[in-house]
């Protein structure tokens, strides 16, 4: 294969601009929320659709506790790039609908804005991995890599599935490199290159003392099982957060000094943290520069729900039969959510609570990319040609996802957005000529994966 223009496709993208942005439109016009099966099959249907339009090949394949995935091919040369992205959009909170400056599925554009419920997360960053193999076709050449294609819409947060589709479609998602999701320019014009993902093992725990609510005038004689619940909740952390549970963190793994140079380099924003959580301080008293490190390298348990009893809002007298709460934990690389399992049930167990049934809701692995690998370097490379600027590398991350399923292979997370562009929250939105740089950045990978032999 000859050496590839990268100036024509990079001048093709300039030129195709306005027909990517109508498609990506299209696509952010679509519901593609969770509880609404048949948007997200009609969105499914578009994606295939698109990676066709554009001279690939694609098929919507239906599978277990999973809406679609979209497998996809746009061919190239001899080396392959990976995109994993996902197309619900779905967030936890959302925030409120009303507060809006244009419908959350008009996908208008203002200032140079396009705002969309998911264009942020994760649908500008999925629709510029194809424009980016489309530019080189429009430019008159092959890609200089072939580009592979899985995106998922999750059914639930953790993608119960996924494990199970990997392993079955191993053959067609080999790569030489993969490009994860989303990432973003920060607020000095700084491309930030993720490369991990915490895991997730989410837990409901139960407490049953009795078999039915009876009277409180009983409670000198009966368990609670709110009260119950209440102490076993208790005993598994501090009120600072600290987990209390012996082995909680044995496996975590331990930033390195090159690893706590480059977390000293990303930008932390503690005083917008701390006006929207409406709080004066951080736990501990962190400063910000000590926040950027521990949100993204300490595991953590949260209580995220309680329920039990009559939570009517009338005077009622009874002893509550069960309770339940549901119990987040963050892992992060090196942890193993089984072992964590069993080091909370043994917690409890020791603790005289071993009657609080555990029900695991949602798992995940966590994953982690070393910075030094070629890959990184190469991807960085082409963010320095495109924006002008040093990329920020990001060794670990807060967010939790499903890069453990995809583990052995260097990855490494790029996107369209802004670290304001709201995906938890009304006015999502990305800057048209961000969305213009990240297909460019794309453009610039392949055509070094081509040359980087």
């Amino acid at each position: 294969m000859s050496k590839p223009d990268v100036a024509a496709a990079l001048a093709a993208v300039d030129a195709h601009l306005d027909t990517f942005v109508e498609e990506l439109q299209q696509l952010c016009r679509i519901r593609s929320r969770r509880q609404e099966p048949e948007q997200m099959v009609a969105t499914a249907e578009f994606l295939a659709a698109s990676v066709g339009r554009w001279g690939g090949t694609a098929e919507v394949i239906p599978w277990e506790h999973s809406h679609p995935y979209v497998l996809g091919e746009i061919g190239g040369g001899e080396r392959t790039l990976l995109h994993f992205n996902h197309y619900d959009v779905e967030v936890e909170p959302t925030g409120d609908d009303d507060r809006w400056i244009s419908p959350p599925y008009a996908a208008e554009i203002h200032d140079g804005r396009l705002y969309a419920r998911g264009v942020a997360d994760d649908k500008g960053a999925l629709m510029s991995r194809v424009h980016a193999a489309a530019a080189w076709r429009l430019s008159g050449q092959e890609a200089p890599v072939t580009s592979r294609y899985i995106m998922e819409g999750k059914q639930w947060l953790h993608s119960p599935g996924l494990g199970s589709f990997v392993r079955a479609h191993a053959d067609r998602l080999t790569s030489d490199g993969t490009l994860w999701e989303n990432s973003w320019v920060d607020e000095q014009g700084r491309p930030l290159l993720k490369l991990s993902e915490k895991g997730v093992l989410y837990l409901r725990l139960t407490a049953t003392t009795l078999t039915r609510e009876l009277t409180s005038q009983n409670t000198a004689l009966l368990p609670s099982a709110t009260t119950r619940l209440a102490a076993a909740l208790a005993s598994l952390q501090r009120p600072d957060g600290t987990v209390t549970v012996a082995g909680f963190a044995d496996d975590a793994r331990v930033p390195t000094d090159e690893e706590r140079e480059l977390l000293a380099r990303l930008h932390f924003d503690g005083d917008f943290l701390r006006a929207r959580a409406g709080v004066d301080s951080f736990i501990g008293g962190l400063d910000d520069a000590q926040a950027a490190v521990e949100i993204r390298t300490r595991p953590t348990l949260t209580v995220a729900g309680i329920v039990g009893g009559d939570n009517r809002d009338d005077i009622t007298l009874g002893i509550p039969a069960t309770a339940a709460a549901k119990v987040e934990i963050r892992l992060v690389a090196g942890q193993d959510p089984e072992r964590v399992l069993r080091a909370l049930g043994k917690h409890l167990a020791d603790g005289g609570f071993g009657d609080i049934a555990i029900e695991v809701m949602a798992t995940s692995s966590p994953s982690a990319t070393d910075h030094r690998d070629p890959f990184v370097s190469l991807v960085a490379d082409a963010a320095r040609r495109v924006y002008g600027a040093e990329p920020v590398i990001e060794p670990y991350t807060q967010w939790i996802g499903n890069q453990g399923v995809m583990g052995g292979r260097p990855i490494v997370g790029v996107g369209v957005s802004r670290a304001d562009s709201g995906v938890d929250g009304p006015n999502e939105n990305i800057l048209v000529e961000d969305y213009r740089m990240g297909i460019k950045h794309v453009v610039e990978v392949m055509a070094a994966m081509a040359v980087d032999r």
